[in-house]
């Protein structure tokens, strides 16, 4: 096992597509993003069937300070912090001081390839592509170093979980990036989804997404209102628990649903949702359950901030608040990142930064949010 120190579990991989592009199988070449010039400068992304390219810009804000960020303009040609090679990769971790990296996919390119004009096949073979490059090219690197998140296709249960069948044993890979449910749509599917759920348990795969995943309160609203549930001007049983805290939307679908009752091994982590709202969602929740539970219908074991302290783990970047409060949210659930190279990010200086943030805070505390959690969620201790 290798000595980490400073393990980031929020970077991202904003490479252009054409790096990982010849992975994708012949007969679907044509649906691989394009790198495209923009008639206001620099390049974007451009997907098949869409006018409007993505524009690279905030996602590339690694070392240029605050006052340089700009949401557009800029271009791989100017040999951007971030969108290199795992050889260059390993190079600006070094600079920054940090370990290892979990390594989420582009933001805006995930979304890019989801866009619905890719046909379902072609759609599976970018996947595919994508993930085949990371564990073969990427990650090959430094495996113990450079720690792959695989994608998952939105086309269906069967796709979803024959490609996690497929990468739970591939090199590099530890663990899958959550996009959507499982069974591909917005919202929830109970049944599906579990099968999902059990196949990571029995395989043992981690699970992480970026800030959330699915569709959100207002997709959950409209399959509600479709199926009849709606109750008064609200929707049920949902409500029972519902919250201002808005990250923890989908802890809130997952825990009203139960399956943490029949999967008790199930856990995810989200990563840059900040911490420092946990304890308050928590108390909020537990008192809106008490309150509705009887004409909701909703009856649960425990309540939700019991699920919520042992099923969930929380990422952050900078959140003095969430620290001072670690012990509320549960010490063993906190993962601390860079968001490399993203706006959240403060390369070259994560360690300052980690040492400003920790101030006053136990050496050995301070070790288990920065390193050791994250060691124990994805398997770092593994051959």
């Amino acid at each position: 096992m290798r000595d980490y120190e400073i393990v980031s579990t929020d970077s991202h991989l904003e490479v252009p597509p054409y790096m990982w592009g010849p992975y994708v199988d012949k007969a679907f070449q044509q649906y691989v993003p394009r790198v495209v010039e923009l008639p206001t400068g620099g390049e974007g992304w451009l997907m098949p069937g869409n006018d409007q390219p993505v524009p690279l810009g905030l996602n590339f804000s690694a070392g240029r300070g605050f006052e340089n960020l700009k949401p557009s303009g800029l271009s791989y040609k100017d040999g951007l912090v971030g969108a290199g090679d795992g050889k260059q990769r390993l190079g600006e971790m070094d600079k920054d001081g940090v370990d290892a990296e979990l390594l989420f996919p582009a933001v805006s390119g995930q979304r890019t390839l989801d866009n619905g004009n890719v046909p379902p096949d072609g759609y599976v073979a970018l996947v595919r592509g994508y993930n085949d490059w990371l564990s073969q090219e990427y990650t090959a690197h430094d495996p113990d170093r450079l720690l792959g998140l695989a994608i998952l296709p939105t086309t269906g249960i069967q796709d979803a979980m024959d490609e996690l069948r497929r990468v739970s044993s591939m090199p590099g890979i530890r663990g899958v990036c959550l996009h959507s449910w499982p069974n591909g749509k917005g919202v929830p599917e109970d049944e599906q989804d579990e099968k999902f759920w059990r196949l990571a348990v029995e395989l043992d795969v981690p699970l992480a997404a970026h800030m959330s995943f699915g569709g959100g309160r207002a997709a959950y609203v409209a399959d509600l209102t479709a199926q009849g549930k709606m109750v008064g001007g609200n929707f049920a049983p949902i409500v029972a628990m519902l919250t201002k805290g808005g990250n923890g939307f989908v802890a809130t679908q997952l825990i009203t649903s139960g399956v943490f009752d029949r999967i008790p091994e199930l856990q995810f982590f989200f990563a840059e949702t900040q911490v420092g709202w946990v304890p308050y969602y928590g108390e909020d929740a537990d008192e809106n359950y008490k309150r509705h539970k009887y004409w909701s219908g909703l009856d649960m074991p425990h309540l939700p901030s019991w699920y919520l302290r042992r099923h969930f783990s929380w990422g952050f970047q900078i959140d003095h608040y969430g620290v001072k409060n670690r012990h509320e949210i549960g010490i063993d659930k906190l993962q601390w990142s860079t968001d490399f190279p993203h706006v959240q990010c403060d390369w070259p200086n994560s360690r300052q930064v980690i040492e400003e943030q920790f101030q006053g805070v136990p050496e050995d505390e301070k070790r288990q949010i920065v390193c050791d959690n994250a060691v124990r969620y994805f398997h770092l201790d593994r051959e």
